[in-house]
């Protein structure tokens, strides 16, 4: 009994220590940490870190870690510059302390300094804090060797095209989480052996990236972009590709082992949106796969920033829509409805905007027996 309570005990640790331990969330748990170490609600400082940690998902131990820069060696260095950072912000210059000052005449107008300049104090601390443990993190954190290749194929495909579409092609698979799950799934479980099908397709990053280890797979997508779709072609050019500058929703869908619809409903309107759906599940082969990705609507603050910057994109690019995000529910059940089987991904992106992604798999269609004659 001792020994099993013993294995419990290691693997709730284990889990504990490492939840969240990516780089971002790793650097999100030492801010948190250290800045409400600095700001003086002393009694308070323990409670308030676990509760944020909690309430962040973010690593727990590592959060009230960081609190501890408010230690007697340190605490003296953290009120003093606290008071001196707020007299400055508030007159424009520092002014000598005293820690009697605390208690005097002046002690509110001192108070108010140091509360004043522990905000921000806590906000450069804890950002360089937050930097250097996002870089540790990263540096130990071993690289996923099958997303490296993956990555890698996809930029020498496109080596040859003009530096402003190539660095997009960079930084979008750096910083689009969407092609780390991908590879995730890639690795984890068959995706069918037929045509790929990725609709809103861009410069066809996705299909390049599911391409990778097989360049006979026929490769098919669509795109209001003119310019990309050009670049796309070229930068292909080797593979079984075909794209084309289509909408949506008249383009005519092939048969498909796989579809992806990764940034292109929330430009349609709810009807439009359910129907493409409905029509990709048509398309889709025996054990086929549908997988396409939402705004996250139920974590907030998250959605609220998703939901303002999708909008910031829509106007920029001059859409001429407001970008629309259906309940979950929804989506599931216009799945489940065509008979498929769904599963969902919630996950946040390197920028803070959270996202659904759809799984939803075409069962084997069983061919009823012919009765005897």
């Amino acid at each position: 009994m001792i020994r099993g309570f013993q294995t419990r005990a290691r693997q709730f640790a284990t889990v504990l220590l490492t939840e969240g331990l990516d780089p971002a969330r790793a650097g999100a748990a030492v801010f948190v940490g250290i800045f409400i170490g600095i700001v003086p609600i002393y009694g308070f400082q323990l409670l308030v870190a676990v509760g944020l940690a909690v309430f962040f998902k973010l690593n727990k131990p590592l959060t009230v870690a960081s609190t501890f820069i408010n230690n007697p060696l340190l605490q003296p260095v953290i009120v003093v510059s606290s008071v001196e950072i707020g007299y400055f912000l508030r007159e424009g210059s520092f002014r000598p302390f005293h820690m009697s000052a605390l208690a005097g005449v002046h002690m509110k107008e001192e108070l108010l300094a140091w509360v004043t300049g522990s905000v921000v104090l806590g906000v450069l601390v804890g950002g360089a804090g937050a930097l250097i443990a996002a870089v540790v993190v990263k540096l130990k954190t071993p690289a996923n060797p099958e997303l490296r290749e993956r990555v890698r194929f996809v930029n020498s495909l496109f080596a040859g095209s003009a530096r402003a579409d190539r660095g997009f092609v960079r930084w979008k698979l750096r910083l689009d989480r969407i092609f780390g799950l991908l590879a995730g799934l890639l690795a984890a479980e068959d995706l069918g052996l037929g045509t790929v099908v990725d609709l809103g397709c861009g410069y066809g990053m996705a299909l390049s990236f599911v391409a990778f280890g097989d360049k006979t797979r026929r490769l098919v997508g669509c795109d209001l972009d003119a310019h990309r779709i050009a670049v796309g072609g070229q930068a292909l050019c080797e593979l079984n590709a075909d794209l084309s500058v289509e909408d949506v929703r008249g383009f005519e869908l092939p048969p498909a082992g796989l579809i992806l619809i990764l940034d292109v409903l929330q430009y349609l309107p709810a009807e439009e949106q359910l129907a493409l759906l409905r029509r990709c599940c048509c398309a889709l082969a025996s054990r086929g796969i549908l997988i396409f990705r939402v705004h996250d609507r139920e974590r907030w603050p998250w959605s609220t920033i998703t939901m303002a910057f999708d909008r910031l994109i829509f106007a920029c690019g001059r859409a001429g829509v407001r970008p629309l995000t259906l309940p979950a529910a929804e989506y599931r059940t216009v799945l489940e409805n065509a008979g498929m089987q769904v599963s969902e991904c919630r996950f946040r992106n390197r920028l803070p905007l959270a996202h659904i992604l759809f799984i939803a798999k075409k069962p084997i269609v069983e061919t009823p027996p012919e009765s005897a004659a």
